[in-house]
């Protein structure tokens, strides 16, 4: 497998990309305090309401597989896969960055969660049966942080072609966040918070780990 050596990354690129991480994290911080004090923020009712009046069978069908693919228990065994798969290509640093985007950002979840201690939504019944707390929305978080480390894998490592894969990957991280309100499990500020944070502790580890000579080195790992 073939492709042009990938250039080092311009420095305003690099800037900007900083930019956005540091935005992303303010969304969440934000968020945080906004449901840590008790704000109201009046659109997860109205978010939660339209839900439930267009709940259907075959819609709430296709939001619980959306919501078994960002399970731990989906995500999990997938992240292992991979890590096992850039290890045994020898490429430890990936290794290593892959486990840290997708492990951290579960982490992270379960430490926001204990920390914010926000109930589930009670304005209709839940459609999927969850126990924990609300906040931040693990599946937004840990689906984002899996699809978008996956994406910048393929992105720096396939030829151009096959980049678009990736992409596929984030629109289902974005349907798996969506699905959650719909099943009235979280409000609208829960995902909201999840893919901010899954973003931008994902896009943080890749600047900081990430150096152009090693997708060079993936490329001649991977053919």
């Amino acid at each position: 497998m073939q492709s042009a050596v990938t250039p080092p990354r311009p420095a305003w690129l690099t800037g900007a990309l900083w930019l956005l991480v540091a935005l992303l994290l303010a969304v969440f911080a934000a968020l945080a305090y906004g449901v840590y004090r008790h704000h109201v923020f009046g659109f997860d009712a109205a978010v939660l309401r339209f839900c439930h009046r267009h709940v259907t069978p075959a819609r709430t069908d296709v939001a619980r597989a959306l919501s078994f693919i960002g399970e731990p228990t989906s995500l999990g065994p997938a992240t292992l896969l991979i890590v096992l798969l850039l290890a045994a290509l020898r490429r430890w640093l990936w290794a290593l960055l892959f486990a840290l985007q997708v492990g951290g950002a579960a982490a992270l979840d379960l430490a926001t969660k204990a920390l914010v201690q926000r109930p589930r939504p009670a304005l209709y019944p839940h459609l999927v049966h969850e126990t924990n707390f609300s906040f931040p929305s693990g599946h937004a978080m840990g689906g984002l942080a899996f699809f978008l480390a996956l994406h910048l894998l393929l992105w720096r490592t396939l030829p151009r072609r096959w980049r678009w894969l990736g992409l596929l990957g984030l629109a289902l991280a974005a349907v798996i966040g969506a699905s959650r309100p719909y099943l009235q499990v979280h409000y609208p500020t829960d995902v909201l918070a999840g893919w901010a944070f899954g973003a931008g502790w994902t896009l943080a580890l890749q600047l900081l780990l990430w150096r152009p000579g090693q997708a060079r080195a993936a490329r001649r790992a991977l053919g």
